[in-house]
């Protein structure tokens, strides 16, 4: 019996390399392939060349909505005219975990709220999204912050693994037409599709370690109570300062600009580049003045920014849990366990281990 919804279909594993061939022909394809022992998002040629079993990229796909390096406009020194040569294309970014896409949605909050910056506005107005369900490995910790599972409106297609199928979630008009488009190779679902789709869920969280996984309850309360704490400089005395875990962070918008100009001095290029809070000359102002002065400043600016700073900002935690920051960092610097030490959680695991006191009178 078909058991027909509007807002999905399924797709036989057997029809991805056709969903990818038929994708290829709507836009510029970006999928995750191999690099040696990692996975980066890259530019597909060749469908063969798309990894589905992947848990994290070693960059997030911002870099496709947001360049690290991009040229804003030329100026003439000569009659001050401005030009512009950016021209967003038409792009499909295919295999995007739930992770990215929330950090994709927090990044639409940061652009596209109050004042929207046309040109990122653009690129997404260009952009397809295509998430696909994952596995979680030792740095996961998105179910600690809400963001194993694809939620609210930024992406259009997410694939959720069914065993011999892909159950088809369509989350905007955009999935919808890609659907149509390709609709010989999709089927309707069934009773029993949905409640694989259903029992994945259940799956998913079967395979975190729930006594590993980080506390974010209060989180923001937290950090504000623990900002002299002396965890910060503990933690600050390993850390190299190489700005890693900001240039992986799904998140991080920082940036900064500067003037290039050719060699004769008459073109000038806008540039603006991706940049870190964690390196000293970014709190540097005019006068020499450092608002950040130590390693352990930096340090903790990040964590605060993230748990508390996006929350008066655009009402949401700025840290999706998807591990980068841990995994990639040469000092081996985890911000689950830095966390549990600013929670005490392990004093709170001592105490339910120690026996029950009573009182006399």
């Amino acid at each position: 019996m078909e058991f027909h919804i509007d807002k999905a279909k399924v797709l036989p594993k057997e029809n991805l390399e056709k969903f990818l061939e038929g994708l290829k022909k709507l836009g510029r394809l970006i999928a995750p392939v191999r690099k040696g022992e990692k996975f980066v998002f890259d530019v597909i040629r060749d469908v063969l060349d798309v990894e589905i079993n992947y848990t994290r990229t070693i960059l997030p796909p911002k870099k496709f909505l947001l360049p690290y390096r991009r040229e804003r406009y030329t100026y003439s020194t000569d009659t001050l005219e401005f030009k512009s040569s950016f021209r967003p294309v038409e792009q499909i970014i295919f295999g995007i975990h739930s992770c990215d896409l929330h950090g994709i949605s927090i990044l639409d909050s940061v652009y596209l709220r109050d004042n929207p910056d046309p040109r990122y506005l653009e690129v997404r107005k260009k952009t397809v999204l295509i998430g696909i369900s994952c596995r979680p490995d030792e740095y996961c910790f998105c179910l600690s912050t809400g963001t194993a599972f694809p939620d609210g409106a930024n992406w259009d297609l997410f694939l959720t693994d069914i065993g011999d199928d892909y159950f088809v979630s369509i989350g905007s008009p955009k999935g919808d037409e890609i659907i149509l488009k390709l609709r010989k190779i999709f089927r309707e679902i069934t009773k029993e599709d949905l409640d694989r789709y259903k029992k994945s869920t259940s799956f998913k969280k079967a395979l975190f370690e729930i006594e590993k996984l980080p506390d974010f309850g209060r989180i923001s309360q937290v950090i504000e109570l623990e900002y002299d704490s002396p965890v910060w400089e503990e933690e600050a005395k390993r850390c190299l300062g190489c700005g890693t875990c900001t240039n992986v962070c799904p998140t991080c918008f920082c940036y900064t600009c500067v003037d290039i100009p050719d060699l004769d001095g008459r073109k000038v290029a806008r540039v603006e580049f991706t940049t870190s809070c964690q390196y000293p000359y970014y709190s540097l102002v005019a006068g020499g003045h450092y608002f950040k002065p130590t390693r352990a400043d930096r340090f903790k600016h990040r964590y605060y920014h993230k748990l508390v700073g996006y929350l008066y900002q655009i009402e949401k935690l700025g840290c999706v849990g998807c591990g980068r920051c841990s995994a990639e960092c040469p000092a081996k610097i985890s911000m689950v366990e830095t966390i549990k030490k600013l929670r005490g959680t392990a004093d709170e695991e001592e105490l339910r281990e120690a026996p029950e006191q009573t009182t006399t009178g």
